[in-house]
């Protein structure tokens, strides 16, 4: 088992013997914030939280760069727990290459088009054993948007937040399943909003210019007559 815990340490974030992760993702019209908190009880993981805190962790491969993404790491303390915090901002479909994902999703969707976005997994959550040894005793999922959310297969669903529960009762069948529609039309009524502004002020100044010519003309005809 110490043998595994080494190798987890090395391999993944999410294999951590005895301890819990939390996996937030916040979704918004052309971002995806990847916030991941492994848990630690102190009384009994302090040492393996130690040794983990100071191996660095990759995001995902950049295959346009040929390097490692790597994650923003912190650190925090409570009475109870040790808390190791990993971070990162996606662009476009790139969530799709996340270590933190394909670790527990072996298949996986994140489709990302002008007006929705849908991520979609398999229904095995692979993450919470290792070879047949318990590595992690739960994972909660949650997903965060203000964006209009069209179906979902959240556990629950707390204003802006759908969250899932994953156990060693329904690891087996536990597919997270999400549809998003994007803000397009907001997006583009903002924009013809500053347009007619724009084409307001133009032809405002456009009158006002004409006006002042046509006086200066009329004063001119009266001096004339």
């Amino acid at each position: 088992m110490r043998k595994f815990k080494i190798f987890c340490l090395i391999c993944c974030m999410f294999l951590l013997s005895g301890c819990s992760a939390e996996y937030n993702l916040t979704i918004k019209n052309s971002t995806m914030e990847e916030d991941i908190n492994a848990i630690f009880d102190k009384a009994t993981e302090s040492e393996l939280a130690n040794r983990m805190e100071g191996i660095r962790r990759t995001a995902f491969y950049n295959y346009d760069t040929r390097e490692n993404e790597y994650y923003d790491f912190t650190k925090r303390e409570t009475d109870d727990n040790i808390i190791l915090n990993y971070s990162y901002q996606y662009t476009g479909n790139d969530l799709y290459k996340s270590e933190a994902a394909s670790r527990c999703y072996y298949k996986r969707i994140v489709n990302v088009t002008d007006d929705v976005i849908t991520i979609n997994t398999d229904n095995q959550v692979a993450c919470l054993y290792k070879d047949g040894d318990r590595e992690i005793d739960s994972i909660t999922v949650n997903i965060r948007t203000a964006l209009t959310v069209l179906e979902n297969n959240a556990d629950k669903v707390n204003g802006n937040t759908y969250t899932w529960y994953i156990n060693d009762k329904n690891y087996t069948n536990k597919p997270i399943y999400i549809k998003i529609e994007k803000e397009r039309y907001q997006e583009s009524f903002t924009s013809q909003v500053i347009s007619i502004i724009v084409i307001l002020i133009i032809v405002v100044i456009i009158g006002i210019l004409i006006y002042f010519k046509a006086l200066r003309r009329r004063k001119k005809n009266n001096k004339i007559t």
